[in-house]
């Protein structure tokens, strides 16, 4: 194995270590805790969680969707059986956004065995059972969902879908900028000036990147479709049955946007924060990098999920602890002040332990009674809540910086192996804004040969008669 020295003075190993990506990949962990990245992936939940909560309080009016409705969509789909989808007293994203987070927890629980049982959620029991599950399954799980919300809801899905892009390409984009900076540069950004960079570029990079794919795989659908009307034509449509080739033409086109955009869709977001390009070119170096290096691609994308599997089971072993300490230290304070016989069928129950429920081991909160509180009870209970809930969502704010922090590496990787670009290679817009006002002062620089511009004359040696001015 030998030894190179690279430009910033640091001695990179060669062979197989660096070809890998490891050295680099494990630098992800480091990125995801920055208080910056942590900080926009909470508040986009928190957004998320509101304006699908609006959407349920509208929908819901007449009526909701039972709660087990994905699970019984993907039986019948695998099944090949009619789905008919009955009423029911749950709204459409609490429906989709609990299947969504059992498939998040059963990938990361296939990866590490045990990895999401410790998470404190009231799904734990389902995570362990689904550890054992294979992690493709997971993956179809949450395309299943996500095609559940399109066949039978496609208004609310169009809605939420939109409204979900913008919350996400806001703080996803200053994450993947904050990460592209710290990880190129080892400069760590402030929230406000990611913040400022994905403002600048939301509509025409970040939220039309992923659409671009999309947009062409709706296009070529259509167009298909169409093909499919002038078939149905009699004589005619047997006739131009020659030009079927152009349909599997556009089927082979559709296979490779959407197998595109699984395996580069992630990329989109770092391609504009490290290239400060548009959208066209996210959606070109996203689909360009996976193919032109598909075993790496593969390589790296296997590591950063076992890689985050690791960080996730001590994550979730973190705040289990720190809750279940906090929790039983200050109820065993209440209990002496706090004995009450409002407990089930009588019982006593503290003070604390009537404010913050717990319904099993491996739930770390869940809402009390509150028919049996006061006005001032209720109040302390849900600011407890409150803050119990923001810490658990910090370990989902902590799976999100990791996902964006992940997906800008091996962005870096994956251009390091195709282009051979160098790893510190970002751009600044520092930069960019002194080299563009440096053009402005010194003006452009005339053609050779073409009058106008800015002349000097030199004086020569030895001629006669006066020098002119210059």
């Amino acid at each position: 194995m030998t030894q190179t020295k690279s430009c910033d003075g640091h001695s990179e190993q060669g062979g197989w270590l660096a070809a890998s990506g490891l050295r680099e990949l494990f630098r992800i962990l480091g990125l995801a805790v920055h208080p910056a990245k942590l900080g926009l992936a909470l508040a986009a939940i928190i957004a998320t969680f509101v304006y699908g909560g609006v959407l349920d309080l509208l929908w819901t009016r007449g009526g909701g969707v039972p709660q087990d409705a994905v699970g019984r969509f993907i039986v019948s789909c695998e099944m090949d059986t009619p789905y008919e989808e009955g009423g029911g007293d749950w709204g459409i994203f609490r429906t989709w956004r609990e299947h969504e987070r059992r498939c998040i927890l059963g990938l990361l629980g296939s990866s590490i065995p045990g990895a999401s049982v410790a998470a404190g959620t009231p799904v734990g029991s389902f995570v362990e059972a689904h550890s054992r599950v294979q992690p493709l399954r997971n993956l179809s799980g949450m395309a299943y969902g996500v095609f559940w919300l399109m066949r039978y809801h496609p208004v609310f899905f169009i809605l939420f879908a939109a409204g979900a892009l913008v919350i996400w390409s806001l703080a996803g984009g200053g994450i993947c900028r904050i990460a592209a900076v710290q990880f190129a540069r080892d400069d760590k950004l402030t929230i406000k000036q990611g913040i400022d960079f994905a403002r600048d570029r939301l509509f025409g990079g970040f939220f039309l990147a992923p659409c671009i794919p999309l947009a062409f795989v709706v296009i070529v659908m259509v167009v298909m479709a169409l093909g499919g009307v002038v078939l149905r034509i009699p004589w005619l449509g047997d006739l131009l049955s020659v030009f079927f080739v152009l349909a599997l033409c556009g089927g082979f086109a559709i296979a490779l946007l959407l197998l595109g955009l699984l395996f580069g869709g992630s990329l989109f977001w770092p391609v504009v924060a490290a290239e400060g390009s548009d959208a066209f070119d996210a959606f070109s170096r996203g689909l360009a990098y996976p193919f032109s290096r598909p075993w790496k691609a593969i390589l790296y994308f296997v590591i950063a999920t076992i890689y985050a599997s690791v960080c996730w089971l001590f994550v979730n072993l973190f705040i289990f602890f720190s809750l279940t300490i906090t929790r039983g230290i200050v109820s065993w304070g209440t209990s002496p002040f706090g004995w009450w016989s409002r407990g089930a069928e009588g019982s006593r129950v503290g003070k604390l332990e009537l404010l913050w429920p717990l319904s099993g081991p491996n739930a770390l909160y869940s809402w009390p009674d509150w028919s049996k509180l006061g006005y001032l009870e209720c109040f302390s209970a849900l600011v407890i809540g409150l803050y119990v809930l923001l810490v658990i969502g910090l370990m989902w704010a902590f799976l999100a910086s990791f996902y964006f922090s992940a997906s800008t590496v091996i962005y870096f990787l994956l251009r390091r192996d195709v282009d051979g670009a160098d790893i510190g290679d970002v751009y600044l817009e520092d930069e960019s804004s002194e080299q563009d006002s440096a053009r402005l002062s010194v003006g452009p620089e005339p053609p050779s040969g073409a009058s106008g511009g800015v002349s000097v004359s030199l004086p020569v040696t030895g001629s006669s008669g006066p020098t002119p001015p210059a």
